[in-house]
């Protein structure tokens, strides 16, 4: 596994090694362009104390240089005086100009200059000495730099792990939590490096938390749902092996089981709705399809009640999850023909508008009190409980569902009485453009 620690020192150390060369390498340029200048100030300074000479025939000495240095002066082409490393022949042209010659095995610059008509001063100067000269200010730049790179790659590696002090912060405050513990971590303490990572974490904590959550209210409502069928069941058993006649309480035993089927298909349809909470398959949804689609699976339950229904309107597509929409719809479909009686009629109405999709469903049934609309779509909750005055038996799941699948699309849930066929018109609205879910 990589260390970022690792890596952080070596490329630091790299881009510090890797600018010392730049900056040495252009410190060696710059020594290379003084030492010239100041080679060059050597040259007129020697070639002026010769022509000083000269003009004051004065005798000029072989050794007046050092070993490094040679001289000639020339006089209508003849020499007339050098010193004792020069040749006996013209050293450079006399152009008054700098020159680079080979003599001797090794490599000399030369400066010639005209002092008059007839005479001429060469004087030249090896030119290793020149870059010896120049290579040991460099190397008095360097060896500091390259004695001092330990230094700094441990003050690097000291800089760093301080600096990754809030990871191992983080990462500790982790590792003592509770495997239950999802509450938010504060962004007020970490750097705002790890600010984007920390709110990964919450938002991570946050989706876990309602996955558990919901994992707990499905575990909750099978056992409060189940409980009441099954311990009715285990009467009615009870009682069939007691009594000799057994069609009454068969036909009470068959409904026993109906109500307990009906109600785990709510609980498994409610919790996979909240699964998918998180992870939905939102795509483009036509809701005239899935309404015609519930009404056909239903229909014969419908047709059995001598029920009417009718589909009527137009609406666009809208973003949604076409398993949730299926559901609501199934459920306000199936709770209309449930508690209208027989030969009631059921309206589906569907319609556009410029910013929402309307959906109303209306029925011939006895409806609900105004002052219940607001808990109807508690979990569980029946007006009247298993005494409703339609005499119909239900789990309390059906409104709740609903109200869970509005919530998931962002829409608004509206129950109210039906001015036209006398009983409950529910109505939701959906947004044409998706809207984050509040659960």
């Amino acid at each position: 596994m990589r260390s970022i620690r690792a890596y952080l020192v070596v490329l630091i150390l790299s881009v510090v090694c890797l600018s010392n060369f730049i900056a040495a390498l252009r410190g060696y340029q710059n020594s290379l362009n003084s030492a010239d200048t100041l080679v060059n100030r050597q040259f007129l300074e020697r070639s002026h104390s010769l022509s000083t000479l000269i003009k004051d025939n004065r005798i000029i000495p072989q050794n007046l240089f050092d070993n490094d240095t040679l001289f000639q002066i020339w006089q209508d082409k003849n020499l007339i005086a050098r010193s004792g490393n020069a040749p006996d022949y013209l050293f450079s042209n006399i152009d008054n100009d700098f020159h680079m010659v080979n003599y001797n095995s090794q490599r000399w610059r030369t400066y010639s200059v005209n002092i008059d008509q007839q005479t001429a001063i060469v004087v030249a100067q090896r030119y290793d000495f020149f870059a010896a000269m120049v290579e040991d200010v460099l190397l008095k730049a360097i060896i500091p730099i390259i004695w001092v790179l330990p230094l700094l790659g441990i003050i690097i590696l000291l800089v760093i792990h301080i600096g990754l002090n809030p990871l191992r912060k983080l990462a500790n405050t982790l590792s003592k939590r509770n495997a239950d513990d999802f509450s938010p971590l504060e962004n007020d303490n970490y750097p705002k490096e790890l600010i984007p990572f920390v709110t990964a974490l919450n938002s991570l904590f946050q989706r876990l938390s309602e996955a558990f959550e919901i994992e707990k209210r499905f575990s909750a409502d099978a056992a409060h749902e189940l409980r009441t069928p099954l311990a009715a069941l285990k009467v009615e058993l009870y009682n069939l092996s007691k009594e000799a006649d057994n069609h009454q309480k068969l036909g009470q035993l068959g409904n026993l089981v109906n109500r307990m089927g009906q109600s785990i298909e709510q609980l498994l349809a409610m919790h996979r709705v909240s699964l998918d909470i998180n992870h939905a398959d939102i795509t483009d949804c036509n809701l005239i399809n899935i309404t015609s689609d519930v009404i056909a699976q239903l229909y014969d339950h419908i047709e059995a009640k001598n029920q009417h229904i009718a589909l009527t309107g137009q609406c666009s597509t809208f973003p949604g999850d076409a398993f949730a929409l299926e559901v609501l719809v199934r459920n306000l479909v199936d709770n209309a023909s449930k508690y209208t009686p027989e030969d009631g009629i059921i309206t589906v109405t569907l319609s556009d508008s410029r910013d929402d999709i309307r959906l109303r469903v209306e029925d011939s049934g006895p409806g609900i009190p105004e002052s219940e609309y607001t808990r109807v779509t508690e979990r569980f909750y029946r007006v009247g409980g298993d005494r409703h005055n339609s005499g119909v038996r239900g789990s309390g799941l059906g409104l709740s569902i609903v109200s869970f699948v509005t919530r998931l699309h962002g829409a608004q849930l509206f129950l109210s009485h039906s001015e036209k066929l006398g009983g409950l018109a529910i109505e939701v609205l959906f947004p044409k453009h998706r809207v984050a879910h509040n659960t």
